[in-house]
Order: structure tokens, then C-alpha cells, then sequence
């Protein structure tokens, strides 16, 4: 098992610590290790959990809190690993972070999704060997994914007809087969049938020519079934779904293609609303645009992310909006309102632009403009009384009755 990093720090969160070094904004030093896991400073969160079993190690919450940081940290980087396409390494990373805590479930499922995707590698190897008669090879690459997933859909059965197809190329051998075989494996899908058909014809109903052809068109259901989760993949599901359509023509008996088309259909129909939400937000409909994201984001299963991409950019512009309004209040100087409405934003967004440092100088011009306000009235001087005025109206020119005073006195003043 790859060792977790106790104490030394990656350059990201270097680079993190100099970023956050603003007065008004936490640095990742001075947080636990749960906020630094939550916003991706994982060897930082593993050093500091480290050291609290070392300051104490019988304490439970401290060796628990190390256990998280430590899966953390492992699914990170198993995370990383796949997304560059390591899935064999980041497959021992997750097995790394259930070494740690077996009942971690974010680890067994990024296990599980890196093993189907290794598994549907090799199964779309495998199944293009095959398609040029390179059948041997091929049964290589399906055995391959069935020991990286074996429920991955479509691999045994492609096995099978594989280790079927070579078995009868060194046992049967006749030129209708061959034939036939030869067709298939060049793309000439129909000339193959063909072949098989006009074998049956003279073989009558029950003979291997028709089996034969039940093959070729399972194995092609299969193809179409790979093809179809390459396009998933990538997230053209109207593209997998005419895939899916095809297998189940082909092989109206398999249930992994009615299954995987009803699945490209949902998905289809979850893309179309998120598109439809953009376009609603790009219009200035809010309420319709969340409607639609909520509603797709129901029905998906493979763009969850993007379906929380959706909601996140209606949060933002809804909490913008709520900074836009804070920011004209504070313009027309209602700094009390103005004050409110930052803490309005700020109970929901802890971190938004500078609505802290906003909301701090307000408060504090609310206070000082009192406090001068409540020195006016006691001066002993109008002189002194204008020249307290005169240090409200510098922040605060429109506080209370402030500039009616003003007026007065310098009258009053300059008469005298």
C-alpha cells in the first residue's frame, strides 16, 4: 500500500497557503482537517491528523478523523490516476483506501466504476479484434476485462462466441461457414447472412447454418453494445441510443441492450432539459431554468455532475444578485439595510467577493456615525458640535439629520 504523507506538504497546498494568506479569508493552516479535506488540501489534512494521533494516540476521534484523511487522500489520487486514464494503478489506490477503512463507500465505488471502466477497455480491444478475425487475441482481451469486472455486460457472451468460433474453425470448417465468417469479420454483414441462409436452405431448419447466423448477429449486438457505451462515455447519448436500437434488432433477446437503451433514452432526455435550463438562465428565467435542472437531475444517473453544475451557476447568480442588491443600498447610503443583506448572503455563501470586509466597514460605519452623532448633541460649543457633524457627513453624508444641522450651524456661524 502506497504511504499516506505525514508532514510534508504537495506544492498545491504551498501554492493554496500563499492564496489565502488575505487578512479577511482563512488560510489552510489555521483550519482542521475536514475543512482542509473538503477544499482539496489532502496531504496537509493527513499531516494534521497525524499529529493528533501522535499528541494522542488512544483518542478514537483522532485516529478516526486520520482514517478519513487517509481514504481521502488515497481516492484522490485513485481519482487522478483514472482520470488520466491509469486505471490500473488507480485501482490499487482504491484498494489502498479500503485498506485503510473497508466501509468506506466513496472508495468501493470509485473501485467499482474503475474496474467496469478498465473492463469496458478491454472488452472494446477485444470485440475490435474480433471484428478482424483476430479471434485468439480477442478472447485474450475478454478474459481481461472479465478479470477487471466480471459482470461487465457483453464480455462472457463475447468470450463464448469467440471460444465457439475457434473451436469451429479447427473442427467444422465448411466453406459456408468460412464464408460467412469471412463476410462478417470484413463488414459485409449481409453477404454473410446470406451465406447462412442459403446453407439452411439446404440444410433444412435445425441445421448449424442458422445457429451460425444467430451467432454472427448476437456477437454484432454485442459490438453495437460497446459502441453504444463509448458514446455514453463521452455523453452523446442520442448516438447511444441508435446503438442500443440496433442491438436489441439484432438480438431482441438481450436484456443488457433493452436495458442499455432505456438508459441512453432517459439520459437523452435528461441532456435535453439541462440544455434547456441554459438557455433559460441565458434568458433571465431563473424559476424555469431550476425547474428544469431539478427535474433532469431526477432523472440521471451519468450527468448528476453537470446537473449540479446547473443548480450551482442559479445559486451563484441568485446570490449575486443578492451582492448586487446589498452593493446599491450601501451606494444609497443605507448602510444598516446594506449590512443586513450581506449577512443574509454570507449565512448561505461563507466566502462571497468581499462581502465580509463590506459588511464589516458598514457595521463600523453604523457604530462610529452613532457614537459621533450621540458627542454632537452634548458639545459644549456649536463650533464643536459642527465639528463633529463635519466627521459624520466624511463616511455618512446623509445620517440622520445631519445635513440640516450643518446647514444651521454654518448659518448660524457665519451670521454671527
Amino acid at each position: 500500500m502506497k504511504e499516506v504523507p505525514r508532514l510534508r506538504p504537495t506544492v498545491a497546498a504551498a501554492a493554496a497557503l500563499l492564496a489565502w494568506g488575505c487578512a479577511s479569508t482563512p488560510r489552510p493552516e489555521d483550519q482542521d482537517a475536514r475543512w482542509l479535506v473538503a477544499h482539496g488540501y489532502f496531504d496537509e489534512a493527513v499531516r494534521k491528523a497525524a499529529a493528533a494521533v501522535e499528541r494522542a494516540p488512544e483518542d478514537p476521534a483522532a485516529q478516526r478523523l486520520h482514517r478519513e484523511t487517509s481514504v481521502a487522500w488515497h481516492v484522490e489520487r485513485g481519482r487522478r490516476l483514472t482520470f488520466a486514464d491509469q486505471d490500473v494503478e488507480a485501482i490499487e489506490a482504491f484498494l489502498d483506501a479500503l485498506a485503510v477503512d473497508p466501509q468506506s463507500r466513496e472508495s468501493a465505488h470509485w473501485l467499482e466504476k474503475t474496474r467496469r471502466k478498465l473492463a469496458l477497455r478491454e472488452l472494446g480491444l477485444g470485440l475490435e479484434l474480433h471484428a478482424n478475425d483476430q479471434i485468439a487475441e480477442a478472447v485474450t482481451h475478454y478474459e481481461a476485462a472479465l478479470a477487471a469486472d466480471p459482470l461487465v455486460p457483453g464480455a462472457r457472451e463475447a468470450r463464448e462466441l469467440a471460444v465457439l468460433l475457434l473451436r469451429y474453425r479447427a473442427g467444422l470448417g465448411t466453406s459456408y461457414f468460412k464464408d460467412g465468417l469471412h463476410a462478417y469479420s470484413d463488414y459485409w454483414l449481409e453477404y454473410a447472412r446470406s451465406r447462412f441462409d442459403y446453407a439452411q436452405k439446404y440444410q433444412g431448419a435445425q441445421s448449424r447454418a442458422r445457429d451460425r447466423r444467430d451467432e454472427v448477429q448476437a456477437l454484432l449486438a454485442v459490438q453495437r453494445l460497446a459502441a453504444g457505451r463509448a458514446h455514453e462515455e463521452h455523453g452523446r447519448f442520442g448516438a447511444a441510443r441508435g446503438e442500443y436500437r440496433m442491438a436489441v434488432l439484432l438480438d431482441p433477446g438481450n436484456e443488457d441492450a433493452k436495458a442499455a437503451l432505456e438508459r441512453a433514452r432517459t439520459e437523452q432526455q435528461a441532456g435535453e432539459k439541462l440544455k434547456l435550463a441554459r438557455i433559460e438562465i441565458v434568458r433571465g428565467r431563473p424559476e424555469k431554468a431550476q425547474k428544469l435542472a431539478e427535474e433532469a437531475l431526477a432523472l440521471t444517473t451519468a450527468q448528476q455532475d453537470l446537473a449540479d453544475g446547473v443548480l450551482a451557476e442559479l445559486r451563484d447568480a441568485r446570490l449575486d444578485a443578492v451582492y448586487r442588491d446589498a452593493l446599491a443600498m450601501e451606494r444609497d447610503w443605507r448602510f444598516a439595510e446594506a449590512a443586513d443583506r450581506y449577512d443574509e448572503l454570507l449565512a448561505e455563501a461563507q466566502f462571497w467577493k468581499d462581502a465580509i470586509a463590506r459588511r464589516d466597514t458598514l457595521r463600523e460605519y453604523v457604530r462610529r456615525a452613532a457614537e459621533l452623532y450621540e458627542k454632537s448633541g452634548s458639545s459644549a460649543t456649536p463650533e464643536e458640535e459642527l465639528q463633529t457633524l463635519r466627521q459624520i457627513e466624511l463616511f455618512w453624508p446623509e445620517y440622520r439629520d445631519v445635513p440640516v444641522r450643518i446647514r444651521e450651524l454654518t448659518r448660524s456661524l457665519g451670521s454671527s
